[in-house]
């Protein structure tokens, strides 16, 4: 049977890209764009590795991560606060240091809340005051331990993370240095202590990554995890294991969930909690070493490679964009000997899913390790790769189409045709395994002739597409075993074109 190259438009022209994510209608891909110490005028640090984001309501991005001087070989490694307003970038570290009084900062958390304020709690201060951005100023403010702790009626609190919980008010995970934790909330400029109590708080370290977070559905529920990246990293250090898991908090009852939860399909959930998160609708994801475990207000589910569509097994991390869509950022390699990565995108509203890896994206999404939605989930930044793998990658932002048609990756003008689970679950020989050679051609007196060669590799690579220039091609391939075919395309503006060889 004559072998045929069937030849798939893959995009319409890309319309220019008016902000960081706009809204483009006729656009139908999606477009990462890089900022690196070149492009950020000089502020993005040559070595950044972003750890925590977060963007006010009056539109200025707080990127904070590690400049990696080491990896320069010189200096040592400090952590940097940097903005950005959608025009200018500016180092805070200096700014945000002087008004801490204290000269190293760490970022675990960062919380954007709706009055065009900035919230940032310093875990490198032995005080943790809480500091933060003042939208209105434009400056930065210190909230002394002292003075919330007084306010909340509680001793020597250091704020882990703060969300929004019942009625929008901000709420904050706070321990003291007697190993108790507290929940509090800030309402009309003063903080309180909530009457929220018992298990778990009595049993937490002092300068442990606890977090908390809340969930609408149901009636709403507090939730608080210890953040582990095994089953049996962080047990309770006063005795037992209620550091592991994770706790929720509802009608003045605490339920435990860990290793001794077998959920509703069979699976035994897990001790290690890498990353938790609600959703818009109130369910809670968690990401752990085993795939993602979501909870319904009912049930317990289990979401891995092998009984649902996640890149991998190693989840990190969980976001929300504004559609709805669930990402849920994977590690290639479960067992830890590297840190390449994948984003897995779940849409509930027809249960599908879409990817960036390196299987249908540019080769930085391969190394993809976080992800961040801000500005109510319309913003996407990731992060790729950690120590080495990430020196000089920079910071990526998505700028996409309103109705998010399809997934593309692009870089340095080759647009990525989308790909589904089954394509790159599995990476298998077969038949169309051909070798492929692509030639631009010029017109020399009368007769096309070959003048460039653009591509030579294997169709087996089918799932990467080439955006050829305009112009006129030859594409010559070989199926195994059998003789070498030909055939000529026409390229125009704009039209990158998908082989499929069959």
């Amino acid at each position: 049977m004559k072998t045929k190259i069937k030849t798939a438009l893959i995009g319409l022209t890309a319309c220019l890209v008016l902000a960081l994510l706009g809204i483009v209608n006729t656009a139908k891909a999606d477009y990462w764009t890089r900022y690196t110490r070149a492009s950020s005028n000089d502020k993005l640090p040559q070595y950044f590795e972003l750890e925590n984001m977060a963007k006010s309501t009056l539109g200025v991005r707080f990127f904070y991560g590690t400049d990696r001087k080491t990896m320069a070989g010189a200096g040592t490694d400090t952590h940097n606060l940097i903005s950005f307003d959608g025009t200018n970038w500016t180092d805070q570290t200096s700014a945000v240091e002087s008004v801490a009084g204290y000269n190293d900062i760490e970022f675990k958390s960062m919380y954007a809340d709706r009055d065009g304020n900035v919230w940032l709690p310093n875990k490198r201060d032995p005080d943790r005051p809480l500091l933060k951005f003042n939208g209105a100023t434009g400056s930065f403010e210190k909230i002394s331990a002292t003075a919330m702790s007084l306010q909340a009626g509680a001793a020597d609190l250091k704020v882990n993370n703060l969300f929004t919980g019942p009625n929008n008010l901000i709420y904050a995970v706070a321990t003291s240095s007697a190993g108790r934790l507290y929940i509090i909330y800030y309402e009309n400029g003063t903080w309180h202590n909530s009457d929220i109590n018992g298990d778990p708080f009595t049993t937490y370290g002092s300068d442990q990554d606890i977090f908390g977070l809340y969930s609408s559905a149901n009636g709403g529920s507090f939730w608080i995890y210890r953040y582990g990246s095994s089953e049996n990293e962080y047990s309770n250090p006063n005795g037992g294991d209620q550091g592991a898991g994770i706790w929720k908090y509802q009608n003045s009852t605490w339920n435990h969930y860990d290793s001794t939860l077998i959920t509703s399909d069979g699976a035994t959930f897990v001790n290690g909690v890498t990353e938790a998160f609600a959703d818009s609708t109130g369910k809670v994801w968690v990401g752990s070493r085993h795939g993602v475990f979501m909870y319904d207000g009912v049930n317990w589910v289990n979401w891995t490679k092998d009984n649902n569509n996640i890149f991998t097994n190693r989840v990190i991390k969980i976001q929300e964009d504004s559609n709805g869509r669930i990402w849920i950022i994977c590690l290639e390699n479960e067992n830890l000997t590297d840190d390449k990565g994948g984003i897995s995108i779940y849409t509930p509203s027809d249960s599908s899913w879409d990817y960036y890896t390196s299987y249908n994206g540019e080769d930085a999404i391969d190394n993809a390790t976080n992800i961040f939605m801000i500005g109510s989930g319309s913003e996407a930044w990731m992060f790729t790769g950690h120590g080495e793998q990430a020196m000089s990658a920079g910071i990526y932002a998505l700028t996409r189409d309103s109705a998010h048609t399809a997934i593309y990756g692009q870089t340095s003008g080759t647009i990525v045709a989308k790909a589904d689970f089954s394509q790159f679950k599995k990476k298998k020989k077969t038949s169309s395994n051909k070798a492929v050679t692509i030639y631009k051609l010029r017109k020399v007196k009368k007769k096309w002739k070959k003048s460039v060669r653009v591509y030579k590799g294997s169709a087996s690579q089918w799932y990467k597409a080439l955006n050829l220039d305009t112009g006129r091609y030859l594409i010559e391939y070989k199926a195994k075993g059998k003789k070498k075919k030909s055939r000529t395309v026409t390229v125009t503006s704009g039209d990158p074109y998908r082989l499929n060889l069959k």
